[in-house]
C-alpha cells in the first residue's frame, strides 16, 4: 500500500483515527484540523471555479449554436476538421551485422537510431565505427 492508500485507510474511520491520534496534544490535533479546514475551502474554491468556468464555457457553445441556426449553418459547412490524423514516422529499418574476433557473424535487426544490443554497441565503440558502416540490408 502507498503512502496516500494508507492515510486514506486511516482517516476513512473515526477508530482508525482515535488510534491515530492517541497520543498526540490537543493543540496539535486542533492545528492539524485548521490545515485541514483550509485545504477543504481551497479545494470547494478550486471546484466551483471550475464549474463556472464550465458553465461559462457551456453559454458559449450555446449562444454560438444559436447564432449558426440562425444563419442556416451547420458544422458540416466548415469541411475537414483543422487538426488532422497525426502523420505516422516512417523509420527505416535495416539488417546490422559485423564479424567478431572469432570470426563468428552477429546481426541485429533495428534503425539507426534507438538502443543497440549490448555486444554491438561495444563492437561499434571498440572498432570507431557508425552503425550505418554494418549495414547489410534495408527492410
Amino acid at each position: 500500500m502507498n503512502v496516500f492508500d494508507e492515510v486514506m485507510h486511516r482517516l476513512s474511520s473515526k477508530t482508525r483515527m482515535r488510534g491515530l491520534f492517541k497520543d498526540v496534544h490537543i493543540e496539535d490535533l486542533e492545528r492539524i484540523v485548521s490545515r485541514l479546514t483550509d485545504v477543504l475551502t481551497e479545494k470547494k474554491e478550486s471546484v466551483a471555479e471550475e464549474k463556472e468556468k464550465l458553465k461559462a464555457k457551456q453559454s458559449s457553445i450555446d449562444a454560438i449554436r444559436r447564432m449558426m441556426d440562425e444563419k442556416g449553418i451547420s458544422i458540416e459547412d466548415f469541411g475537414q476538421p483543422a487538426t488532422g490524423e497525426k502523420k505516422k514516422r516512417n523509420i527505416k529499418r535495416f539488417l546490422f551485422e559485423f564479424r567478431d574476433k572469432d570470426g563468428s557473424s552477429h546481426q541485429w535487426e533495428g534503425s539507426l537510431t534507438g538502443r543497440a544490443p549490448k555486444i554491438f554497441q561495444e563492437y561499434l565503440q571498440r572498432m570507431g565505427k557508425e552503425r550505418s558502416d554494418c549495414i547489410i540490408e534495408e527492410r
